[in-house]
């Protein structure tokens, strides 16, 4: 369909975020003036957020168990073949499009963070990988590409390739040959990634619209490139993450569009603080964790909690949180706080509360009135939950390709290998090496958080030396374990070296 220029904000709001990357292709490339990305004048931070969630978190292992044996039935339509043979996912339980990317890669990554892998992984990854351009794309054959989804997918085949691949020239020559495509693409545009994408085939951006302005995405490139740095060597790959991430955390205001880009800056902040280069870490986590303009949900919906949760693009009314966004976040902060440890507090109390209320998402956690198809199987979450819907407050439902999202849901699977109960409901250890594809060798880390107001005990089991990493300290151990004592709203980073 044809994107037109809307007449309103709320016209602007009335387009579908899948119906419009759907158009995309088929749509002339119209010609707008380029203006300068503003947000309103709202200071960074999150805010709101209580201590401890008022619901559990969820039992990511079993949620995952549910997802994985859902999806990667063929009988159930997500798990596809293309003409050639080639395997797919759909994007959502209701169509048999090709998910590209966006999709593939989460599925991919959380079935090799299970421990499983997908046994074609090599041939369906390889068709995402544009040769006449030279980098990754979001499907096979195309020649355009917006730059949240273009940092995001990149990401994703790198993290593939340093997790499977690591040591295979072919694969290897694809990262650097990715790397130099974008990096010659940042040069072409002065690192300025103010509009909606970039046209490969034409060799210069596109903007259809100006309110799809993406310059948050120079914080996702940062990521990318240090990504693509670990994997090659090449050093240029290091020096365009520090003038990347210096464009990012200098933007006055928030430049929110996509969350992915948001995230990935984050951990490329914090890993090259750790590596000695200047960088505020704590304002690019302020972008993420922002109440004020939006981008971060909290308070109550109705009778229903939504702290932690995440909206979809900045355009769209508020309002709206969306679990792709939502779940995405994980693997990008939690790393980061191998790094930043002092950080840990305000990643930590996010995060708990998230895990809590990712529930949303799932149909079973709402009545059936207050969702669009309660009839569909409980495996797969909901693309977007509203705050008010058709009468009803919450209310889950989805978007243009279907009602329940396999791209979103896919991130459940990295979930169950990141968080693990401690047996209380409301105590848990996040790993955070599983998804730092940065460094694949460190030294085991997890995060504790204590949200109750009075001290509480957790026993670490170590065979090995253990330390605090925020107090720099080596902590006793007795017979292999560790008596971790957390304070109240306390959060602890904990090291074990064997």
């Amino acid at each position: 369909m044809a994107v037109q220029t809307p007449q309103s904000a709320v016209e602007q709001w009335q387009i579908s975020r899948r119906r419009f990357l759907a158009g995309v292709a088929a749509a002339g490339l119209a010609s707008f003036t380029r203006t300068m990305f503003s947000m309103p004048a709202k200071p960074a931070g999150w805010s709101g957020l209580p201590p401890r969630p008022d619901q559990k978190p969820l039992d990511f292992s079993e949620l995952a168990d549910a997802f994985d044996s859902y999806v990667m039935d063929p009988a159930h339509g997500v798990n596809l073949r293309d003409k050639t043979g080639r395997q797919y996912f759909a994007s959502a339980l209701e169509t048999t499009d090709e998910g590209g990317l966006t999709c593939y890669g989460p599925v991919a990554m959380g079935k090799e963070l299970r421990g499983s892998g997908l046994d074609e992984l090599a041939r369906s990854l390889k068709a995402y990988f544009s040769e006449p351009y030279g980098l990754f794309l979001d499907g096979p054959g195309k020649t355009l590409c917006e730059y949240w989804y273009l940092m995001n997918v990149n990401s994703l085949a790198f993290a593939l390739i340093q997790t499977r691949f690591a040591h295979d020239p072919e694969w290897l020559a694809r990262v650097e040959r990715s790397a130099a495509c974008l990096r010659e693409m940042a040069h072409q545009i002065g690192y300025d990634f103010n509009d909606q994408g970039y046209d490969y085939a034409a060799g210069k951006p596109f903007t259809l619209q100006n309110v799809y302005r993406q310059p948050d995405a120079v914080g996702g490139y940062s990521y990318v490139m240090l990504l693509a740095w670990k994997i090659t060597g090449k050093e240029y790959c290091l020096a365009e993450a520090k003038t990347a991430i210096d464009r990012y955390t200098a933007f006055q205001r928030n430049p929110w569009y996509e969350i992915p880009s948001g995230a990935m800056a984050v951990l490329a902040a914090a890993r090259l603080e750790a590596m000695g280069y200047p960088v505020n870490t704590r304002k690019a986590l302020g972008f993420v964790l922002d109440a004020k303009i939006g981008l971060m949900a909290t308070g109550k919906w109705g009778s229903v909690p939504v702290d932690g949760l995440m909206a979809g693009f900045c355009t769209e009314p508020p309002g709206q949180a969306y679990s792709m966004e939502s779940m995405v976040t994980f693997p990008y902060l939690m790393p980061a706080l191998r790094f930043r440890p002092d950080l840990a507090g305000e990643v930590a109390r996010y995060a708990l509360n998230a895990a809590a209320n990712l529930r949303w998402f799932y149909p079973e956690y709402l009545p059936r009135e207050n969702q669009s198809r309660p009839d569909l199987t409980p495996s797969v979450p909901y693309e977007r939950l509203n705050r008010e819907a058709h009468g009803k407050t919450p209310y889950a439902e989805g978007d243009f390709a279907g009602h329940r999202s396999v791209y979103g849901g896919a991130y459940v699977m990295w979930l169950d290998k990141m968080v693990k109960p401690l047996g209380h409901p409301w105590l848990l250890q996040w790993d955070l090496t599983r998804t730092n594809f940065l460094d694949r060798g460190v030294p085991p880390t997890f995060l504790y958080y204590n949200p109750f107001s009075t001290a509480k005990s957790i026993t670490v089991e170590a065979a090995g030396q253990v330390r605090d990493l925020a107090r720099d300290r080596i902590l006793p151990a007795h017979q292999g374990r560790v008596e971790l004592k957390l304070g109240p709203e306390e959060a602890r980073v904990i090291e074990i070296r064997h």
